[in-house]
This record gives structure tokens, C-alpha cells and sequence, in this order.
């Protein structure tokens, strides 16, 4: 799990920054670009960085208006070209609840990789590399391993996030272009961007995990919040490819 970009970003006072704001009933989408100027700043590198901040009555309520949102911002990563052949990657443990966001969405999205006949849709492949714990190899290697067989055009990665502020717990997706460490307190994995296998990744999560006085909690309702959210996400990659 990698820190939200909410957690880290000290919000500048200069008006352009975020760049970009919009505001739905019950929710709100700001956008920061994070370049040369303000890095150092942010402490994020350069990437474009959305943060789709919800409470909780509107998650439910507003879900097809934020799948909508979600299918605008991944619009814009790829320039609306739609990636003809997309890998779809579902981070962390399937086993622990918190940890189990990526598989969960993966769980919801049609995979069509395998299709010979349909040439007019894109060629969507899943892939969940679970933990070292499980299968005793690094999630960066397996990765690497199924880029090489399928030379995929896009990379999109899902993972469940932790955060440092307990308002952001919950209550919150991120998409950015920036990239992703994968089991990142191993240092034996590394991180995927954009140049790893120079092709274009976007990486997507929700803060499940409250990381405070070096605890980690979660919520009593963290399987609703994954339930809404996986399917949030899944079905605006859904929309978006087919």
C-alpha cells in the first residue's frame, strides 16, 4: 500500500493550483499537475494526479454519476483512444479485506484476451499476482513475466492505498499516471511507471487502511466501501472497452 496523494501534498496557495475543479452532488474531482515547479512541493513526481473525494450517503447514491467521472478521467490518459490491448492489474491480498481492492475489481471486469473471433474490441487481460507471501515470487517479476508474453498497450494497476489522515479513510479514489510499487515494503520489488516497459500505466485505489502511530486500522465497514468501489471502478473500465 502506497500513501494517497492527499496525504502528502502541502496544497499550494497559488490559485492554479489544483488546476482543475469540478463538484457533483455529494462528491468533488480536483486535479493536480505536478510538474518541475512544484514537485518538491507536492513530494510527488510529475504526473498528472485526480482525487475524487465522496462521503459516504453519495458513494451509494451518486454510483453511476462516479463511474461516469471515473470513465471521464481515464478519457483523458488516453486521449480518446480506446488502448487495443489493455492489461489490467489487481494489486495486493485477496485474503485480507483492506488489502483486497485489486482483486476485487478485477473480479468485475470482462476479460476478452483469449477471443479470437472479436476482432473489433479491445483485447482486455486480468492479472492478480497476489503477495510474495503467497506464491514465494515478487509481484514486480510475475508482472514483468505476463508483459513480455502479451506486449500489452496500457498498463492500469488497482491497489488499495493507505492514509495518514482518517477523513481521507474511505472517502476518496485516486487516478494517476505516475505508477505503482508493488509490495512495496519488499526490497526486492520495484516500481512500474510508465518508462519500466515504456508503455503508457495508470494506476488507480481508495484509502482502506488509516496509518497512525505506526498502526494500521481499517473500517467495520470496509467490505461495503470495497463492494461499491470495485464496482465503481470495474464497470467504468467495462463502459470504457466495450
Amino acid at each position: 500500500m502506497k500513501k494517497t496523494f492527499m496525504d502528502l501534498a502541502k496544497l499550494a496557495e497559488d490559485k492554479k493550483y489544483p488546476i482543475a475543479e469540478k463538484k457533483g452532488i455529494g462528491y468533488r474531482i480536483k486535479h493536480y499537475k505536478v510538474d518541475a515547479y512544484n514537485e518538491k512541493a507536492y513530494k510527488r513526481i510529475k504526473g498528472d494526479y485526480f482525487v475524487i473525494d465522496f462521503d459516504y450517503i453519495s458513494l451509494f447514491k451518486q454510483e453511476k454519476n462516479l463511474k461516469k467521472e471515473v470513465m471521464k478521467i481515464l478519457k483523458c490518459f488516453f486521449k480518446n483512444e480506446t488502448p487495443p490491448r489493455p492489461l489490467i492489474i489487481g494489486l495486493g491480498n485477496s485474503s485480507i479485506p483492506c488489502d483486497s481492492l485489486g482483486v476485487n475489481t478485477t473480479n468485475k471486469i470482462m476479460a476478452t484476451n483469449h477471443f479470437t473471433d472479436f476482432l473489433s474490441i479491445p483485447k482486455v487481460a486480468l492479472f492478480n499476482p497476489e503477495v510474495t507471501e503467497k506464491t514465494g515470487i515478487s509481484s514486480f517479476s510475475l508482472i514483468e513475466m505476463v508483459v513480455k508474453k502479451l506486449k500489452p498497450t496500457v498498463i492500469i494497476m488497482i491497489d488499495s492505498l493507505a492514509t495518514t489522515k482518517e477523513e481521507n479513510l474511505n472517502n476518496c479514489l485516486e487516478i494517476n499516471n505516475t505508477g505503482i510499487i508493488p509490495g512495496k515494503s519488499l526490497k526486492d520489488n520495484k516500481k512500474i511507471d510508465s518508462n519500466t516497459f515504456n508503455i503508457p500505466l495508470i494506476s488507480m485505489g481508495v484509502p482502506l487502511v488509516l496509518d497512525k502511530n505506526k498502526h494500521l486500522y481499517t473500517s467495520p465497514n470496509v467490505n461495503e466501501i470495497i463492494d461499491i468501489t470495485s464496482t465503481i471502478m470495474a464497470n467504468a473500465l467495462n463502459d470504457l472497452f466495450f
